[in-house]
């Protein structure tokens, strides 16, 4: 469970929406890869408990929308395999036989042009800064998915559009991403180890990412319990609270 204020809460429907988040009838999360022009690359699907965190005890507990439709039957192995040949070579690079992918939130790009893109790895990590501090017009959060999935040429739709973008590494992968941020050469890239160093406490966990700080933080906040709390907090509001002689409910 998240501490989540009002503002918060009411930010959470429009986030899943805005992002596309679905359910399989698994009981899977599926976060949508869709692309800069609003193509479908594949989904992400990750089992998740009742507490928020990776189900790594569950059986394909992780998986791909591609893989699942490319899997088939081989008749040599008598086994199912996602091996060549495809029978949805769209999905796939012609030439590397790779899926294509994209960052999670990547169709949000042309919709909001002027935001900041906050890149992290974990498509859940996203959802949650995105409900945290959602204002798409100034920062949008998008997912490359894993410590090793940054890469310039998955970058370059916001690299064309001349974009500034902040990179959000997980506390375990500070000097990979720092290292990738110099080998992709963009003068428009910055790191922020602040969430994971300067926010960071011990209970985050050594790989922790910045979801991890900000729900903590989130959580160990206390709520305001009297009048001249949030008329401190809510300056511009208190003559407004004076006149309508409101109170504090639990």
């Amino acid at each position: 469970m998240v501490n989540w204020d009002y503002v918060q809460r009411k930010r959470i429907s429009e986030v899943l929406n805005d992002y596309h988040v679905g359910h399989g009838k698994n009981g899977h999360t599926i976060f949508w890869q869709i692309d800069e022009n609003g193509a479908v690359r594949t989904g992400k699907m990750m089992k998740y408990k009742s507490d928020g965190h990776r189900d790594r005890e569950a059986s394909w507990n992780f998986d791909f929308i591609h893989a699942t439709l490319s899997r088939h039957w081989d008749e040599e192995k008598h086994e199912m395999t996602d091996e060549p040949p495809y029978p949805f070579p769209h999905l796939y690079d012609p030439d590397k036989q790779e899926p294509c992918l994209t960052f999670f939130g990547m169709h949000l790009l042309n919709k909001y042009p002027n935001a900041t893109v906050n890149i992290v790895e974990s498509e859940k990590t996203a959802v949650l800064m995105a409900i945290a501090y959602g204002n798409h017009a100034t920062q949008v959060w998008m997912a490359c998915g894993g410590l090793e999935m940054l890469s310039r040429e998955r970058l370059s739709p916001i690299i064309k559009q001349g974009r500034k973008v902040v990179l959000y590494p997980d506390r375990d992968g500070i000097a990979k991403w720092k290292a990738k941020a110099k080998q992709i050469g963009y003068d428009q890239i910055h790191v922020d180890t602040d969430p994971v160093l300067k926010w960071w406490r011990e209970r985050d966990g050594d790989k922790a990412d910045i979801a991890d700080v900000v729900v903590r933080i989130l959580n160990e906040r206390k709520p305001m319990t009297s009048i001249d709390e949030v008329k401190k907090a809510m300056p511009k509001a208190a003559g407004l609270i004076d006149k309508l002689n409101l109170e504090i409910t639990q």
